[in-house]
């Protein structure tokens, strides 16, 4: 299998769970940007870098950089915050996904052990909007808006 129907497959596997948790999500138009996809839901947004794992004699560890071969050039790029808020590493045999903060990949030169990313293993939950309300102690604060909006 090559690495763009990999890809694809890393990407429909993420877009269906994060579909199913209600996040909106947006593909960029090109594809050689540093942004895989890009998700939202309330007031969060998230940038995100899709990876599909890579098996080595020590078992299968999440890439962290990316390697260009263009016209024999070699080049290596190295993400950071200004760039994505997570890597999404995905399993395509197990379709397993770990969702990993770029601050924690930010520790590791070239590849993290799917050991070391158990925390991150299908944890969705660390991706949701955190309430901000700050009056979270009184019910009545006002309707929200559903269904019949027409006449207002």
């Amino acid at each position: 299998m090559d690495t763009i129907m990999k890809g694809r497959l890393g990407y429909n596997l993420l877009e269906k769970e994060l579909l199913k948790r209600e996040w909106d999500l947006y593909t960029p138009v090109l594809e050689n940007t540093k942004i895989d996809c890009i998700a939202i839901k309330g007031d969060v947004l998230l940038r995100m870098q899709i990876k599909t794992l890579q098996s080595s004699k020590n078992g299968k560890a999440l890439p962290v950089r990316k390697i260009n071969h263009n016209q024999g050039e070699y080049k290596v790029h190295f993400y950071n915050k200004s760039e994505i808020d997570y890597f999404i590493g995905v399993d395509l045999e197990t379709e397993d996904l770990y969702l990993v903060p770029i601050e924690f990949s930010m520790k590791y030169k070239s590849s993290i052990s799917v050991n070391t990313l158990a925390p991150f293993k299908n944890n969705f939950s660390q991706l949701e909007p955190h309430s901000r309300n700050i009056m979270s102690g009184c019910d009545d604060i006002g309707e929200p808006l559903t269904g019949n909006t027409e006449g207002m």
